[in-house]
């Protein structure tokens, strides 16, 4: 989700009243580079930020986004290459897939208003979910780019909040915060693509030796939110992990101090064993998603013994994937790649070997799986508070 930073970042940053378009990638059919949920941001200067495809939509989007959106609405404009028409020649497309790239201006209120709500999840970590239409039947009371803005509190804005499929694709967006995964909406007049905006995933190192740089950078790049500590003085600071947050542990000081929840994901590698003893009681307490260990299996092993602890199952040791190498990059690169395979579901195998699609398909639903009365702990009011600027 750097991207995604990326991208309001850029918006945030235009002078006040210039214009740029952002190019949002809503359904996929086939193959595709990209899924439903990337965004790229071009501006006057044909300047951009982010990706839709692998390279191949981008030129089009950049020449073109400004004369589709000419009347200032927001239009979906479809690339098909799954035949062998001239799609696929004049866009270099490798894939055999549809992609449709919804496209609007920023200077737009709907648009201003989703950005702002991405953004202000984005800063805090918590997932939300934007149903923005992207296809409307003859006489649909609902317009391309309208939206719902949903978080855990209940919705939050758009114009879709103001009709009658306020509460059917409020249903939807509930769904898709509590399985964590976008969908295509079939209603009656309108297609709705209900994207989920994920939290940044958090990473505590603890051990801030050299070999713990590269680890920390390779996941920034990544995305995921840094926190590095250390008891030693001079170890954990900003020189040093640049972009991470950085904790110097008081003597005796344990893992509460740290930014551990249930979804954080934590890699011990200090090499020191007292000081791993100290911390892992207080670590294990905080019930983190992952925990890696550096060191053979039989120290991990030890660790649990002398402290009186049951392994859990998440616990992940010798940490990292057996990509080969001992060098620090070497060993940073299989315990990010580790990291960010636990967090998408995959066991981290080739792809070569995997059956079936590389990517998840696109979920559907439709109007009939949300006819139930929303749960309790969504309010049935679609009460509003805008997000701009």
């Amino acid at each position: 989700m750097v991207e995604l930073d990326a991208v309001t970042a850029a918006w945030r940053a235009l002078p006040p009243g210039d214009e740029a378009v952002l190019a949002s990638v809503v359904h996929v059919e086939g193959s595709a580079y990209r899924r439903p949920g990337a965004h790229m941001l071009v501006t006057r200067d044909a300047a951009r930020v982010g990706t839709i495809s692998g390279g191949c939509l981008e030129a089009d989007v950049v020449r073109r986004a400004w004369w589709h959106t000419a009347t200032g609405r927001p239009v979906v404009r479809t690339y098909d290459t799954m035949s062998e028409g001239d799609a696929r020649w004049e866009f270099g497309l490798g894939c055999q897939g549809i992609i449709q790239v919804l496209l609007e201006r920023v200077t737009s209120p709907s648009t201003q208003e989703y950005l702002a709500f991405l953004a202000a999840h984005r800063a805090t970590r918590r997932a939300a979910v934007a149903a923005t239409v992207i296809r409307t039947a003859a006489r649909s009371t609902l317009a391309v780019g309208d939206r719902l803005l949903v978080d855990d509190a209940g919705i939050c804005g758009g114009a879709v909040a103001r009709t009658t499929s306020c509460d059917t694709v409020r249903a939807a967006a509930v769904e898709a915060l509590d399985r964590g995964r976008s969908t295509l909406l079939h209603l009656g007049e309108a297609d709705v693509f209900v994207e989920y905006v994920a939290p940044q995933p958090v990473l505590v190192i603890i051990g801030a030796g050299d070999d713990a740089q590269p680890v920390s950078l390779l996941a920034q790049q990544l995305g995921w939110a840094v926190t590095v500590a250390d008891g030693r003085p001079g170890y954990a600071v900003p020189e040093r992990f640049p972009g991470a947050a950085t904790t110097t542990l008081r003597s005796g000081e344990g893992a509460n101090a740290l930014p551990i929840g249930p979804e954080t994901f934590v890699v011990m590698m200090t090499h020191n064993y007292p000081f791993d003893a100290h911390m892992l009681p207080s670590v294990v307490a905080l019930s983190p998603r992952y925990l890696g260990l550096l060191g053979p299996r039989n120290r991990t092993e030890q660790l649990f013994v002398d402290t009186g602890l049951a392994m859990p199952s998440s616990v992940h040791a010798p940490v990292g994937l057996d990509l080969g190498g001992d060098t620090p990059a070497a060993v940073a690169m299989g315990i990010v790649a580790e990291l960010q395979a636990v967090q998408h579901g995959r066991a981290g195998s080739m792809l070569r070997t995997r059956t079936g699609s590389i990517h998840a398909p696109v979920e559907t639903r439709g109007t009939e799986d949300f006819c139930a009365p929303a749960p309790p702990s969504v309010p049935t009011v679609c009460a509003l508070t805008a997000y701009v600027a």
